[in-house]
């Protein structure tokens, strides 16, 4: 479990730097309406990243899945987030988050790689993984 969960990480670090070259280039990590709001987050081919070739991916290519990730959604259709989650049975399940640095809806966790947990096995997924439980929370570990 460990190895598959880890072997996401990667890719999770690639979609950062991508909107980060894509907030050099532009300016924000998303579109900017007329009122100053992030009205629209990049999709996967305007920043240069996308899912696994072999995965099975929505005709739009922004949520995807394998044999054991239960769906990933990228950053246009996760509000900024980049995330896959992972059902270990009906009560145990894990989340791996990227948020975006400048995240309009999360500023605690802006620019960092989080692991929620639910159930004991997805706490030990977490902490497998070099999570740190976060100050005041109980099934919210912060990975990078």
């Amino acid at each position: 479990t460990k190895a598959k969960v880890a072997s996401i990480l990667p890719l999770m670090r690639r979609w950062k730097d991508a909107l980060q070259e894509y907030k050099l280039q532009y300016g924000s990590y998303c579109k900017i309406g007329t009122d100053g709001a992030c009205e629209e987050w990049p999709n996967a081919e305007e920043i240069g990243v996308s899912w696994p070739s072999d995965w099975g991916c929505s005709s739009d290519g922004i949520e995807c899945d394998n044999d054991y990730w239960n769906s990933c959604i990228s950053n246009e259709e996760g509000g900024g987030a980049v995330s896959c989650y992972h059902d270990i049975d009906s009560s145990n399940r894990f989340n791996i988050y990227m948020y975006q640095s400048d995240d309009p809806n999360y500023e605690n966790l802006r620019g960092k790689i989080i692991c929620y947990a639910t159930g004991d096995e997805g706490h030990k997924v977490c902490k497998a993984l070099g999570g740190k439980l976060a100050e005041g929370e109980d099934s919210e570990y912060i990975l990078y």
